[in-house]
């Protein structure tokens, strides 16, 4: 990278998020997803050409832009590969299991065990936040084969030990509790945050921390986190993105700098 051309938080969370997408899968991102729809751009023009993503709200396919448009703007058709309706829509979220390889998801909390919240903070009858609501975000949890939840802080109001409310499984009470509720395997993969990337201890299922960013130390990762995190030895620093990832991101996927803009 050049002087001045640092990353910025959410082109950071976009680069770590695409670098894990494979060729020929299938994903599904929502409304408010600037960064979600950056990383799955990005990757396509990487190492994911026939990665093909779905509006969750539209149902277009694969728009082509250069720049980052709301996944639910109309003027997405035009440009799309394919376009579904809404009946085609629930059929695949909310009936087949497996159908999407996963979902990128961002969130109000995230628990210890990867359950997300993003319908309210507080008691239910006198929230201190109300958020979007469920919308799908029950059945992708339950029913992709996997899902990535992109968080643009990193405190104890968003790392809690609990979810306020549990509006997206992830492996529920950790060990084998998914899979004993009646949920096909699945769940969450990685967390990624402005502090580091953290995946899943694969018997406990508990949090882990995977790296942490350049200049972050464990101690500011566990003094910003509202539980006990999995610490295996001492983890890595997550590689920062390269130039030409950010070359293609600023050039081919955000050149109007969304990213910069709204997660400096």
């Amino acid at each position: 990278m050049q002087p001045g051309e640092s990353p910025s938080t959410g082109e950071l969370l976009a680069v770590l998020l695409a670098r894990d997408m494979a060729d020929g899968e299938k994903v599904i991102i929502g409304t408010n997803s600037d960064i979600q729809l950056a990383a799955c751009n990005l990757a396509r023009h990487m190492q994911a050409p026939r990665l093909w993503w779905i509006s969750g709200p539209g149902g277009m396919v694969n728009p082509v832009r250069d720049h980052l448009l709301s996944t639910a703007d109309f003027e997405n058709i035009e440009s799309a590969q394919a376009w579904m309706d809404l009946p085609n829509m629930i059929d695949f979220i909310d009936w087949k299991i497996h159908f999407f390889d996963f979902a990128i998801l961002s969130a109000l909390q995230v628990d210890r065990f990867g359950n997300i919240n993003t319908v309210v903070v507080g008691d239910r009858a006198r929230p201190k936040v109300r958020g979007p609501g469920t919308v799908g975000i029950s059945a992708l949890c339950g029913l992709a084969k996997r899902f990535y939840v992109a968080l643009t802080r990193h405190d104890k109001s968003a790392f809690v030990p609990r979810v306020d409310f549990l509006c997206g499984p992830g492996h529920m009470e950790g060990g084998d509790s998914r899979e004993r509720a009646g949920l096909p395997p699945g769940g969450p993969k990685l967390v990624v945050s402005p502090l580091g990337v953290f995946d899943f201890e694969p018997v406990s299922k508990a949090m882990r921390v995977r790296s942490v960013h350049p200049g972050v130390t464990l101690d500011q990762v566990h003094a910003a986190t509202g539980f006990a995190l999995r610490v295996e030895g001492q983890p890595p620093v997550t590689p920062m993105p390269t130039a030409e990832e950010l070359h293609l991101l600023r050039t081919r996927v955000d050149t109007r700098a969304t990213l910069r803009r709204k997660f400096p």
